[in-house]
Protein backbone atom coordinates (compact mmCIF):
# COMPACT_ATOMS: atom_id res chain seq x y z
CA UNK A 1 0.00 0.00 0.00
CA UNK A 2 1.40 3.42 -0.93
CA UNK A 3 1.99 6.14 1.67
CA UNK A 4 -0.90 8.15 0.21
CA UNK A 5 -3.23 5.15 0.48
CA UNK A 6 -2.05 4.47 4.03
CA UNK A 7 -2.71 8.07 4.99
CA UNK A 8 -6.18 8.01 3.42
CA UNK A 9 -7.08 4.81 5.32
CA UNK A 10 -5.72 6.32 8.54
CA UNK A 11 -7.77 9.50 8.11
CA UNK A 12 -10.91 7.56 7.22
CA UNK A 13 -10.57 5.49 10.38
CA UNK A 14 -9.84 8.28 12.84
CA UNK A 15 -12.48 10.60 11.38
CA UNK A 16 -15.06 8.08 12.58
CA UNK A 17 -14.16 9.19 16.10
CA UNK A 18 -16.05 12.33 17.10
CA UNK A 19 -13.77 15.09 18.34
CA UNK A 20 -14.46 15.49 22.07
CA UNK A 21 -15.40 18.75 23.74
CA UNK A 22 -13.54 18.12 27.00
CA UNK A 23 -10.11 19.81 26.83
CA UNK A 24 -8.16 17.00 28.52
CA UNK A 25 -9.82 14.37 26.33
CA UNK A 26 -8.83 16.41 23.26
CA UNK A 27 -5.21 16.43 24.41
CA UNK A 28 -5.26 12.65 24.90
CA UNK A 29 -6.84 12.12 21.48
CA UNK A 30 -4.22 14.29 19.76
CA UNK A 31 -1.41 12.42 21.55
CA UNK A 32 -2.90 9.06 20.63
CA UNK A 33 -3.36 9.93 16.98
CA UNK A 34 0.15 11.38 16.70
CA UNK A 35 1.47 8.08 18.05
CA UNK A 36 -0.76 6.10 15.67
CA UNK A 37 0.52 8.06 12.69
CA UNK A 38 4.12 7.55 13.77
CA UNK A 39 3.51 3.81 14.28
CA UNK A 40 2.22 3.63 10.71
CA UNK A 41 5.35 5.49 9.54
CA UNK A 42 3.27 8.36 8.17
CA UNK A 43 5.56 10.77 10.03
CA UNK A 44 8.52 10.53 12.37
CA UNK A 45 8.57 10.27 16.15
CA UNK A 46 10.10 13.74 16.44
CA UNK A 47 9.05 17.19 15.24
CA UNK A 48 11.21 20.27 14.83
CA UNK A 49 9.92 23.64 15.94
CA UNK A 50 11.11 27.16 15.23
CA UNK A 51 9.64 30.03 17.24
CA UNK A 52 6.74 27.85 18.27
CA UNK A 53 5.86 26.72 14.75
CA UNK A 54 6.30 23.30 13.16
CA UNK A 55 9.11 23.27 10.63
CA UNK A 56 7.89 21.82 7.35
CA UNK A 57 9.97 18.89 6.11
CA UNK A 58 9.45 15.92 3.81
CA UNK A 59 8.69 13.52 6.67
CA UNK A 60 6.13 15.91 8.20
CA UNK A 61 3.97 16.57 5.14
CA UNK A 62 1.32 14.11 6.27
CA UNK A 63 1.47 15.49 9.81
CA UNK A 64 0.65 18.96 8.52
CA UNK A 65 -2.22 17.52 6.47
CA UNK A 66 -3.48 15.58 9.48
CA UNK A 67 -3.54 18.67 11.71
CA UNK A 68 -5.34 20.66 9.00
CA UNK A 69 -7.90 18.06 7.92
CA UNK A 70 -8.59 16.49 11.29
CA UNK A 71 -8.44 19.50 13.60
CA UNK A 72 -8.91 22.32 11.06
CA UNK A 73 -5.79 23.90 12.57
CA UNK A 74 -7.46 24.11 16.00
CA UNK A 75 -5.67 21.19 17.66
CA UNK A 76 -4.57 21.53 21.29
CA UNK A 77 -1.26 23.39 21.57
CA UNK A 78 1.76 21.10 21.43
CA UNK A 79 2.91 22.59 24.72
CA UNK A 80 -0.03 20.86 26.41
CA UNK A 81 1.26 17.53 25.13
CA UNK A 82 4.63 18.35 26.69
CA UNK A 83 3.17 19.35 30.07
CA UNK A 84 1.08 16.15 30.20
CA UNK A 85 4.01 13.86 29.39
CA UNK A 86 2.98 12.85 25.88
CA UNK A 87 6.02 14.56 24.32
CA UNK A 88 9.47 15.58 25.55
CA UNK A 89 11.66 18.44 24.36
CA UNK A 90 15.31 17.97 23.40
CA UNK A 91 16.86 21.41 23.80
CA UNK A 92 20.08 20.36 22.08
CA UNK A 93 18.32 19.35 18.86
CA UNK A 94 15.35 21.69 19.29
CA UNK A 95 13.12 18.70 18.59
CA UNK A 96 9.99 17.39 20.29
CA UNK A 97 9.69 13.60 20.64
CA UNK A 98 6.56 11.50 21.09
CA UNK A 99 6.90 9.61 24.39
CA UNK A 100 5.96 6.08 25.41
CA UNK A 101 2.98 7.53 27.31
CA UNK A 102 1.47 8.58 23.97
CA UNK A 103 2.13 5.20 22.37
CA UNK A 104 0.53 3.49 25.37
CA UNK A 105 -2.72 5.28 24.49
CA UNK A 106 -3.01 3.32 21.23
CA UNK A 107 -4.26 0.21 23.05
CA UNK A 108 -6.59 2.13 25.33
CA UNK A 109 -10.24 2.93 24.69
CA UNK A 110 -11.17 6.60 24.76
CA UNK A 111 -12.13 7.97 28.16
CA UNK A 112 -15.45 9.16 26.86
CA UNK A 113 -18.57 10.10 28.76
CA UNK A 114 -21.47 8.72 26.75
CA UNK A 115 -25.22 9.14 27.20
CA UNK A 116 -27.39 6.61 25.34
CA UNK A 117 -30.79 7.95 24.24
CA UNK A 118 -33.46 5.47 23.19
CA UNK A 119 -37.20 4.83 23.27
CA UNK A 120 -37.90 1.99 25.67
CA UNK A 121 -40.76 0.45 23.71
CA UNK A 122 -38.72 0.50 20.49
CA UNK A 123 -35.10 -0.17 21.32
CA UNK A 124 -34.63 -1.60 24.83
CA UNK A 125 -33.03 -4.87 23.74
CA UNK A 126 -30.62 -3.18 21.32
CA UNK A 127 -29.75 -0.45 23.83
CA UNK A 128 -28.91 -3.07 26.46
CA UNK A 129 -26.72 -4.90 23.95
CA UNK A 130 -24.85 -1.66 23.14
CA UNK A 131 -24.43 -1.03 26.87
CA UNK A 132 -23.05 -4.53 27.51
CA UNK A 133 -20.60 -4.42 24.59
CA UNK A 134 -19.28 -1.00 25.61
CA UNK A 135 -18.81 -2.09 29.22
CA UNK A 136 -16.96 -5.18 28.03
CA UNK A 137 -14.22 -2.97 26.53
CA UNK A 138 -14.00 -0.63 29.49
CA UNK A 139 -16.40 2.14 28.38
CA UNK A 140 -19.10 3.02 30.91
CA UNK A 141 -21.98 4.81 29.16
CA UNK A 142 -25.12 6.01 30.91
CA UNK A 143 -28.34 4.22 30.02
CA UNK A 144 -31.46 5.26 31.97
CA UNK A 145 -33.26 2.03 32.72
CA UNK A 146 -35.88 3.45 35.06
CA UNK A 147 -36.84 6.95 33.99
CA UNK A 148 -39.93 8.05 35.90
CA UNK A 149 -41.14 11.44 34.63
CA UNK A 150 -42.26 13.71 37.44
CA UNK A 151 -41.97 17.29 38.59
CA UNK A 152 -38.17 17.27 38.55
CA UNK A 153 -37.33 14.71 35.88
CA UNK A 154 -36.81 17.25 33.11
CA UNK A 155 -34.45 19.48 35.09
CA UNK A 156 -32.47 16.51 36.42
CA UNK A 157 -32.16 14.84 33.03
CA UNK A 158 -31.07 18.03 31.32
CA UNK A 159 -28.40 18.66 33.95
CA UNK A 160 -27.16 15.08 33.61
CA UNK A 161 -26.83 15.30 29.81
CA UNK A 162 -24.81 18.52 30.12
CA UNK A 163 -22.09 16.55 31.93
CA UNK A 164 -21.52 14.19 29.01
CA UNK A 165 -19.38 14.47 25.87
CA UNK A 166 -21.31 12.22 23.47
CA UNK A 167 -24.92 11.28 22.90
CA UNK A 168 -25.63 8.00 21.12
CA UNK A 169 -29.15 8.36 19.71
CA UNK A 170 -30.69 4.97 18.92
CA UNK A 171 -33.43 5.69 16.41
CA UNK A 172 -36.27 3.45 15.25
CA UNK A 173 -39.62 4.17 13.62
CA UNK A 174 -41.38 5.83 16.59
CA UNK A 175 -38.38 7.14 18.53
CA UNK A 176 -38.86 10.72 17.33
CA UNK A 177 -42.48 10.66 18.47
CA UNK A 178 -41.15 10.55 22.01
CA UNK A 179 -41.03 13.92 23.77
CA UNK A 180 -38.28 12.63 26.06
CA UNK A 181 -36.04 11.46 23.19
CA UNK A 182 -36.46 14.71 21.29
CA UNK A 183 -35.58 16.73 24.38
CA UNK A 184 -32.53 14.58 25.10
CA UNK A 185 -31.17 15.21 21.61
CA UNK A 186 -32.02 18.93 21.82
CA UNK A 187 -30.30 19.35 25.19
CA UNK A 188 -27.24 17.46 23.93
CA UNK A 189 -26.94 19.79 20.93
CA UNK A 190 -27.32 22.87 23.14
CA UNK A 191 -24.59 21.55 25.48
CA UNK A 192 -22.19 20.92 22.59
CA UNK A 193 -22.18 17.12 22.78
CA UNK A 194 -21.14 15.10 19.73
CA UNK A 195 -24.21 13.29 18.38
CA UNK A 196 -23.88 9.72 17.05
CA UNK A 197 -27.16 8.46 15.52
CA UNK A 198 -27.75 4.73 15.09
CA UNK A 199 -30.61 3.67 12.82
CA UNK A 200 -32.13 0.24 13.39
CA UNK A 201 -35.24 -1.77 12.67
CA UNK A 202 -35.27 -0.44 9.09
CA UNK A 203 -35.46 3.21 10.15
CA UNK A 204 -34.09 5.87 7.78
CA UNK A 205 -34.13 9.50 8.86
CA UNK A 206 -35.66 11.93 6.36
CA UNK A 207 -35.20 15.65 6.84
CA UNK A 208 -38.34 17.79 7.04
CA UNK A 209 -40.71 14.92 7.87
CA UNK A 210 -40.79 15.35 11.65
CA UNK A 211 -42.73 18.52 12.52
CA UNK A 212 -41.88 18.32 16.21
CA UNK A 213 -38.14 18.70 15.59
CA UNK A 214 -36.32 21.99 15.72
CA UNK A 215 -34.09 23.07 12.88
CA UNK A 216 -31.01 22.27 14.99
CA UNK A 217 -32.16 18.72 15.71
CA UNK A 218 -33.19 18.16 12.10
CA UNK A 219 -29.81 19.40 10.89
CA UNK A 220 -27.90 17.28 13.40
CA UNK A 221 -29.76 14.10 12.48
CA UNK A 222 -29.57 14.67 8.73
CA UNK A 223 -25.97 15.92 8.46
CA UNK A 224 -24.21 13.71 11.01
CA UNK A 225 -22.54 10.51 9.84
CA UNK A 226 -24.91 7.71 10.86
CA UNK A 227 -24.35 4.12 11.92
CA UNK A 228 -26.88 1.79 10.32
CA UNK A 229 -28.02 -1.65 11.40
CA UNK A 230 -28.26 -3.12 7.91
CA UNK A 231 -30.30 -6.13 9.03
CA UNK A 232 -32.00 -7.08 12.28
CA UNK A 233 -29.76 -10.02 13.04
CA UNK A 234 -26.87 -10.90 15.34
CA UNK A 235 -24.44 -10.06 12.53
CA UNK A 236 -26.19 -6.77 11.75
CA UNK A 237 -26.14 -5.70 15.40
CA UNK A 238 -22.51 -6.75 15.80
CA UNK A 239 -21.35 -4.82 12.74
CA UNK A 240 -23.09 -1.65 13.95
CA UNK A 241 -21.66 -1.95 17.45
CA UNK A 242 -18.16 -2.59 16.10
CA UNK A 243 -18.45 0.60 14.03
CA UNK A 244 -19.58 2.46 17.16
CA UNK A 245 -16.65 1.11 19.19
CA UNK A 246 -14.25 2.08 16.39
CA UNK A 247 -15.31 5.69 16.85
CA UNK A 248 -13.95 5.55 20.37
CA UNK A 249 -10.66 3.98 19.31
CA UNK A 250 -11.62 0.40 20.18
CA UNK A 251 -10.83 -2.35 17.68
CA UNK A 252 -12.68 -5.47 18.93
CA UNK A 253 -11.15 -8.87 18.19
Amino acid sequence: MSEQSSFDVFMQRINQRPLPQNPMTRIRMLAKELAEGAALDLWGISFRFFRGQLVMSDDQAYLIRYLSERWHDKAPHFGLLLSNGYTRFDAGENDVYITKAAFDLIDESETANIFISYKRSESSAFALLVLARMKAVGIEPFLDLALQPGDDWEKGLRERIQKYQYLVAILSHDTLKSEVCIKEISWAIEAGLSIIPIWHNGFVYKSGVWDALSVKVDTALSKTHTIRVIEESALGYNNAIVELLNRFGVMPD
